[in-house]
């Protein structure tokens, strides 16, 4: 059953985003202002025959308008070419991440110092991955500043700020928004897989991979995109943070969800995607 409330407030919104008022889309529809009122207010709904036009000038789906989809924080919500968690709904904007891992690649091609300011993962999901949306999707994509804070285990240093419009979490916005149980401001180093001991390693011996371990590993787990699922031995994906030395790892998520802060080396091109981007709702 169509809810003429949810598809009125889906046509005021998608009215807005595309910069008409009441007496401009009525004109363009051949109606009156009055109608585009009562659609609005949920006491009436666009007849059939006026929806290929409606869906057309507001740059969305007939779909779209007749069964919007609500988006709350966990919801799954899709977008472009895939499907998306919503993490956290600000207002008219919601903060997003793809629920799969969609591809493999490095954080950067050469084994060299970097940070996420200049890695070359950042300059593909702000061009090429970016340009995959079409039009209508890349105008709701909204710039954000974003910033970090140095490796709280080893003091490995940041870099600066950057404007993104798709970027990688970050180890802080993982706790937040996936859940926290202490350990990386405890300072804590890893725990054992087997039996979930506490051990406290030194810094200095980070190759045997420090990593938190506890019982928020499921919600941090990303599954793989069923496209790229055969053929990869490795699932893991990177966040934006650096590891213990800013020069060659980035702190990343494992396959069985745990938080890796000493890092993975930057150029392993089996590093997975999962990007993130806020949204104009």
């Amino acid at each position: 059953m169509l809810d003429n409330r949810k598809i009125g407030s889906q046509i005021l919104l998608l009215r807005k985003r595309n910069g008409f008022t009441q007496d401009e889309l009525a004109e363009k529809l051949g109606i009156s202002a009055q109608a585009i009122s009562k659609w609005e207010n949920g006491h009436a709904l666009p007849d059939i025959t006026m929806l290929p036009l409606l869906s057309k000038l507001l740059n969305s789906t007939i779909d779209s308008i007749l069964m919007p989809v609500i988006v709350k924080e966990g919801a799954i919500i899709p977008f472009g070419k895939h499907q998306w968690r919503v993490l956290k709904v600000d207002g008219n904007s919601a903060l997003i991440i793809t629920e799969g891992i969609i591809e493999q690649r490095a954080y950067h091609e050469e084994f060299t110092e970097v940070t996420w300011e200049h890695c070359d993962l950042r300059k593909y999901l702000n061009k090429q991955f970016y340009d995959t949306f079409d039009p209508a999707d890349r105008a709701r994509i909204l710039e954000t500043r974003i910033t970090d804070c140095d490796n709280p285990w080893y003091g490995t240093k940041w870099g600066n700020s950057t404007v993104d419009r798709i970027f990688l979490l970050s180890t802080t916005e993982v706790l937040q928004y996936f859940g926290d149980s202490g350990d990386l401001k405890n300072n804590k180093r890893w725990r054992c897989m087997d039996t979930d001991e506490v051990v406290l390693s030194s810094p200095d011996h980070w190759e045997s991979g420090e990593y938190i371990y506890d019982q928020y590993n499921d919600a941090r787990k990303a599954l793989y995109h069923k496209v790229y699922n055969a053929g990869w031995d490795e699932r893991w994906y990177w966040l934006r943070s650096p590891g213990i030395h800013i020069r060659h790892t980035t702190v990343s998520i494992g396959e069985k969800g745990e938080l890796f802060i000493c890092g993975s080396d930057v150029y392993d091109s089996h590093g997975g995607v999962r990007p993130a981007l806020w949204l104009s709702l």
